[in-house]
């Protein structure tokens, strides 16, 4: 609203904790905008974030939200994951009951719609998550640094996603030292977008994910041998 804000932190559970409370605690009282500002709750909550599960589904069953893995794996954000997957769970129980089945089969396409949905997005999404266990913070730190961000902002802004040639030497003159780390981002982004291609042929029956869980898992091992992640899976 106009006089108030949300902030959230996020933090992996099985991660070395980083310390941002303080910090964050520290901005807002540091902010002349938030001068005289209060907060007024406070609350915290586990997460999945992860790849959604394979098959939310089974005979006389269909997971919803949370429950199903329906969360964004870089943000927590899990509103509207659970509100489509909710409209698409709710359509099909319609037909199922309808037709007097509702067998695994003949839940299936509650599946495939929110794979196709968001389900995919979030499985790439996820690869980001699991190079983040892997990157050394202060790397990381450093190389946005070296970046010229403003230069990259505005290009952004402009409604691009190139950069001038100009632009181009200046971030590799710049980032120096982290080249490194930039082209295992852009090997980590390779197979991302390789898994999302996958998951758009996801089966539309379950007799066909065996093989798709196969190939689907090829990937992710090709993607914890790039990042040098443990396997999250």
């Amino acid at each position: 609203t106009a006089t108030e804000i949300n902030v959230g932190l996020g933090f992996q559970m099985n991660e070395e904790p980083m310390q941002l409370v303080e910090a964050l605690k520290r901005d807002l009282r540091n902010r002349p905008e938030f001068e005289g500002a209060e907060v007024r709750d406070k609350l915290g909550a586990a997460l999945p974030t992860r790849r959604p599960y394979d098959s939310a589904v089974a005979p006389g069953y269909m997971a919803v939200g949370d429950a199903a893995g329906h969360v964004n794996p870089t943000t927590g954000g899990g509103i509207a994951g659970a509100a489509y997957a909710g409209k698409y769970a709710g359509e099909q129980a319609v037909k199922a009951i309808s037709d007097g089945d509702v067998s695994e089969e003949n839940l299936w396409r509650y599946n495939t719609r929110v794979m196709d949905h968001f389900g995919g997005r979030y499985a790439g999404l996820d690869v980001y998550n699991v190079l983040s266990t892997a990157v050394d913070v202060d790397d990381l730190m450093g190389l946005l640094a070296s970046l010229p961000g403003e230069k990259l902002a505005e290009a952004l802004y402009e409604g691009s996603t190139s950069m001038s040639f100009g632009l181009k030497v200046k971030a590799a003159i710049q980032s120096f030292g982290y080249w490194g780390t930039i082209r295992n981002f852009y090997q980590t982004k390779s197979l991302a977008d390789e898994l999302l291609d996958h998951y758009d042929a996801y089966p539309t029956s379950p007799a066909a994910m065996a093989n798709w869980t196969s190939e689907r898992d090829a990937i992710m091992d090709r993607v914890y041998e790039t990042t040098g992640a443990d396997a999250k899976y």
